[in-house]
């Protein structure tokens, strides 16, 4: 049985730029792998919605989100030609059945210190681990979700976690991933970005799956990437360890930290 690895995701670090010199300049960019994605083990499109997200100079996050394609958005040159920052998180959408195409569901997601996006899905969630990923939540965490999807409320889970933001993605990885083995016959794709615009941090990972696509580049035009696709032929590109927490930062090569 194969599946869509849903969604294509991206980040930058480094010296500011453009947001459209990271988004839709690159010869394979995440605005192309929206409709021309390589590495997705079923289909090419993700047609479903894009964000992109930064920080503003007092380091507070900020985001942009549309549920239309990324080639649809009017908006899209305006702000690509406009908007600079030395941190970037994107995404480009393909929504999991069930789990509805609107403002709510389309990542980045964001809280007042983190920028977080998830490639991937748990299977049947909302009848597999939704109940038990819930009662984890306190209220505060839990009423500030607005959406249904698995990525919400897997960075709801992160937002609670404390110490450094790579054992935060650590320890909310690794209870996802002793929940699932009690569901042996559930499949997650369980890819993640998160940033507090000092660093970014990131892991590639499955269960009872395929693995999918995720890498590192800690020299991409002088600053360092995460993304599900390389987004040119240049020498840098390397595939994300398994199973491995990656942290990236403008002045540090990337390493493997949990």
């Amino acid at each position: 049985m194969t599946f869509n690895a849903m969604c294509r995701i991206a980040a930058y670090i480094g010296p500011p730029c453009r947001l459209d010199s990271f988004l839709t300049i690159p010869p394979h960019a995440i605005a192309r792998q929206s409709w021309d994605a390589r590495e997705m083990t079923e289909g090419t499109v993700n047609a479903d919605g894009w964000g992109a997200g930064w920080f503003d100079e007092d380091n507070q996050p900020a985001v942009y989100r549309h549920t239309l394609p990324i080639w649809s958005d009017p908006n899209i040159s305006a702000l690509g030609r406009t908007l600079y920052a030395q941190t970037w998180l994107a995404n480009v959408r393909s929504a999991t059945e069930g789990l509805g195409t609107d403002y709510a569901n389309t990542q980045p997601f964001a809280d007042d210190e983190l920028l977080f996006a998830h490639n991937g899905f748990i299977d049947r969630f909302a009848e597999t681990l939704r109940a038990r990923l819930t009662a984890e939540l306190n209220p505060e965490t839990l009423t500030a979700i607005t959406g249904n999807t698995d990525s919400e409320y897997l960075f709801a889970l992160l937002r609670q976690q404390r110490g450094s933001l790579a054992n935060r993605l650590r320890a909310m990885h690794d209870q996802i991933s002793l929940w699932m083995a009690d569901l042996p016959n559930v499949r997650a794709l369980l890819n993640f970005i998160v940033t507090d615009g000092r660093e970014i941090v990131g892991i590639r990972n499955a269960v009872n799956a395929p693995l999918p696509s995720l890498y590192y580049n800690r020299d991409w035009h002088g600053g360092a990437v995460i993304a599900s696709e390389a987004f040119d032929q240049e020498a840098g590109w390397n595939p994300m360890p398994t199973n491995q927490v990656v942290s990236i930062s403008a002045k540090q090569p990337p390493k493997q930290v949990a």
